[in-house]
Formats: structure tokens, C-alpha cells, sequence
């Protein structure tokens, strides 16, 4: 395999990271309400406490934000019938229909992402990125393999 020169290699690391930041910063400012609506649209009726784990985030974040939710029509807090110290959040119809709505709007311009590439050029960048994703995740010597 041919050496690439050090500087390159780390102009494709930079290039990598910057299409990685420019993918993933059109997510919405409220990304954390976006996932407790998805979460809830796939798995169904949650406690506030096993929502709250799900996410990694702090009880009073996560009162805060299903308060919010809540105030938007997009889910309901309720007590627990069988424990009533726990709150049970549950999507309403506003709820999943704005998640669908987001589902469809984000295929739209995922689907976009590669337009500025022929579709050989998007078949050869996908057939280099999994290469990449191989090696780094078959390779114990890698640090990128935890990572992956």
C-alpha cells in the first residue's frame, strides 16, 4: 500500500471532520426534545425516569424538557397507575405527527447531501468510507476501532 504523506492524511482527517460537523449540525437547536419525541414514538408510553437514563441527562433537565413537550401539545405527564410516584410520559397524535413530519423533511435532505456527486462518484465514496470503517474496526492496533 502506498504511503500518503502526512499532511495529506491530515487534510482527509479535517475533511472528515468537517463534513461530519456540517452533517450532523443540521440537526435542530432542540435536539434532546427531538429525541425524547422520537424515543417515545418508537418504544411507546415511558417513566420520566427510564426516559431520563435513555438520554444520559440530569431528573431536572429532563422535567424541564417534558414540560416544554408538554406545554407544545406533543406529549402527556401523567402519574404512574400502578406507582404513583412515577411520571409517565406519553407521545399525543401533535406528538407523532411532528415526528413524522421530521422524519420525512430530514429524508429529503439527507438526501441531498451527496447531490454535488455523480451517482459512480457516491458508489466509489461509499465503497472508500466502508474500506475505512473495515480496517478501523478490524484492526485492534487502530485508536480510531473504539471509536467506530
Amino acid at each position: 500500500m502506498e504511503k500518503i504523506e502526512m499532511n495529506s492524511q491530515e487534510k482527509l482527517r479535517m475533511l472528515l471532520i468537517r463534513c461530519g460537523q456540517k452533517m450532523s449540525s443540521s440537526h435542530s437547536k432542540h435536539q434532546t426534545q427531538g429525541r425524547v419525541l422520537k424515543i417515545l414514538y418508537h418504544q411507546g408510553p415511558l417513566t420520566q425516569k427510564v426516559l431520563q437514563e435513555k438520554l444520559g441527562i440530569q431528573p431536572g433537565s429532563m422535567s424541564e424538557i417534558s414540560a416544554k413537550l408538554e406545554h407544545k401539545g406533543f406529549l402527556i405527564r401523567e402519574k404512574d397507575a400502578s406507582d404513583k410516584r412515577k411520571i409517565l410520559l406519553t407521545l399525543t397524535e401533535a406528538g407523532r405527527e411532528d415526528v413524522e413530519q421530521y422524519q420525512r423533511q430530514a429524508a429529503e435532505k439527507h438526501f441531498s447531501y451527496f447531490n454535488a456527486l455523480t451517482i459512480d462518484e457516491q458508489q466509489q465514496l461509499s465503497q472508500l468510507l466502508e474500506k475505512l470503517l473495515t480496517e478501523w474496526q478490524d484492526n485492534p492496533h487502530s485508536s480510531i476501532s473504539e471509536d467506530v
